[in-house]
């Protein structure tokens, strides 16, 4: 169950309760895409492929016993519509003598765009509660939960070495009551309740897809997230030669594109232009790439 929370929090960052009629396509930034009705992602942005969220807290499953746990998911983005993620989640410090195990990852969440800063997420998966003498496993179907982007996440604070610090301040994801079902096994109650809280390790706003995604190939080698020229062979580290960027239309194949980079691994300081960085930095620690334009959507 804490698998399906998390889950739904994981890449959003935004869900409130329309209709399937009201829901829109979905692209995760790590800029901000404005409030416009389109409200597309920046142009020439990199494509978020991975998102890592943690909770919030502790996800709570409400049955017999109570279990509170800390979660971590780690993700990789497919697009689409829905925009689905696809990832694994794993629990700590669960107390009381408790482990908690995903079951048959790994686990995928829909994400449907719904507004400004808000989606809807959908998931389902299965856990494996093991506490002294308990022994149960639980199943989440259509898990529905409502996440915020950076813009209109509700601040959770904490105090840090003195000092305020907002939690929630990259997006939220909250679960809240929802009912998980037992499966199998002994002196466990048949069904129990799930409360969970994420956020995403780093900035993740929820646009609009508001041009079209284009494979490149970085001017330096082991920068990219994908290894082949069409963007389909995703890598779990930053190590390939490809980016998947979102671009406005009309972009033709072997033209060159300055992409933003969501992580400061870049070797040029600024942009000139779509086509254009400048101010080189030799200790690849900024936030712009130039690349070459492999495939065009």
């Amino acid at each position: 169950m804490f698998v399906l929370a998390a889950l739904a929090a994981l890449m959003a960052m935004a869900f409130a309760g329309a209709s399937s009629a009201m829901a829109e396509s979905t692209e995760l930034c790590d800029l901000d895409p404005g409030t416009a009705a389109s409200a597309p992602c920046p142009n020439g942005t990199e494509a978020v492929v991975h998102v890592h969220e943690t909770s919030v807290g502790k996800a709570i499953l409400l049955a017999s016993p109570k279990i509170e746990c800390n979660v971590l998911f780690l993700g990789a983005v497919k697009a689409g519509n829905p925009l689905v993620i696809e990832g694994n989640f794993t629990y700590s410090s669960c107390g009381s003598g408790c482990t908690v195990t995903e079951e048959g990852g790994p686990s995928s969440i829909a994400v449907l765009r719904e507004g400004h800063e808000t989606a809807k997420v959908t998931g389902e998966g299965e856990v494996h509660v093991n506490c002294i003498g308990i022994n149960c496993f639980y199943n989440g179907e259509e898990l529905v939960g409502t996440a915020k982007g950076p813009l209109l996440a509700s601040k959770t604070i904490d105090i840090v070495e003195g000092k305020e610090i907002n939690l929630t301040e990259n997006g939220e994801v909250s679960i809240q009551n929802q009912e998980v079902k037992k499966t199998k096994g002994t002196f466990c109650p048949a069904t129990g309740k799930l409360d969970i809280k994420t956020t995403p390790l780093e900035p993740t706003y929820i646009g609009k897809p508001g041009g079209l995604h284009y494979c490149v190939k970085y001017e330096h080698a082991g920068h990219g997230w994908y290894k082949d020229s069409n963007c389909s062979e995703l890598l779990p580290s930053r190590s390939g030669n490809y980016g998947l960027v979102i671009a406005e239309a009309g972009l033709k194949v072997e033209q060159p594109l300055c992409v933003h980079l969501f992580e400061r691994k870049g070797l040029w300081k600024e942009i000139v232009s779509a086509t254009e960085c400048k101010s080189d930095d030799t200790e690849n620690k900024s936030l712009y790439e130039q690349g070459t334009i492999a495939t065009v959507g």
